[in-house]
């Protein structure tokens, strides 16, 4: 009778031992499922891969300035510009180094007629009348006399980037290589070594009856108004 007593009082206690772990049970199954859907959630993405950079913009083409004439030529670019300002033939590449120039060659016909043609319009802004241009050009020293050499090879072109003889546009006679001193001008100045360009403000004819555009050997020492510079474009 004490035995059924006994095991009577201790039913409740095992009910509750056994519920408590039951439910101790079911609490780790809620964390279980509790901390999967949250590494699942805040799990970290792959990063997307970077779009590609755009390609640097291209470096714009350089150009002449407005108020230079622009030449394209076989080498490249070629800028040119006729300024006024009396000068012997050393002072005008001076001058044009100052424009980061430098006294300029011709590369063809059509280079000479618009070179005549700025020179022009400048000797008409000063005064008008006849005129000359220094270019960038010097005599051979394989050419002293006039009939060392053939007119069209008897010069080069000093600019550094005019070639060929397409330019020359010898006036009739010319280059006649004319050395100092002799009648009527007695200067010491030797041999005709520099080139201009001659040209008329209001006529077909220039200095010594030429076609205007027509080009003279002559001496460096001489003071001439206009002066041609060129360089490449910037």
């Amino acid at each position: 009778m004490r035995v059924f007593v006994l095991f009577l009082l201790l039913i409740p206690f095992v009910s509750a031992i056994i519920s408590y772990g039951g439910g101790g049970g079911r609490r780790k199954n809620y964390y279980k499922s509790y901390s999967s859907s949250s590494s699942e959630e805040y799990r970290p993405r792959p990063h997307k891969p970077r779009p590609p950079r755009p390609p640097p913009a291209p470096a714009p083409t350089p150009q002449c300035a407005s108020d230079w004439m622009t030449f394209n030529r076989p080498q490249g670019t070629w800028c040119v510009k006729v300024f006024y300002g009396p000068a012997l033939q050393v002072t005008a590449e001076q001058l044009c180094q100052g424009q980061g120039a430098t006294l300029s060659g011709v590369q063809d016909a059509n280079e000479n007629a618009q070179i005549a043609a700025a020179a022009r319009v400048v000797i008409n802004q000063n005064g008008g009348g006849n005129g000359e241009v220094w270019l960038g050009a010097s005599r051979k020293p394989t050419c002293p006399v006039r009939s060392s050499c053939a007119a069209l090879y008897t010069f080069d072109w000093t600019d550094g980037h005019t070639t060929g003889v397409a330019g020359f546009n010898w006036g009739p006679t010319e280059p006649n290589g004319i050395i100092f001193p002799q009648p009527p001008r007695y200067l010491p100045w030797g041999q005709q070594m520099c080139l201009d360009q001659l040209v008329s403000g209001n006529s077909n004819t220039a200095q010594f009856g030429y076609p205007h555009g027509s080009m003279d050997d002559t001496h460096c020492q001489n003071t001439f108004k206009m002066y041609a510079c060129g360089k490449r474009p910037s």
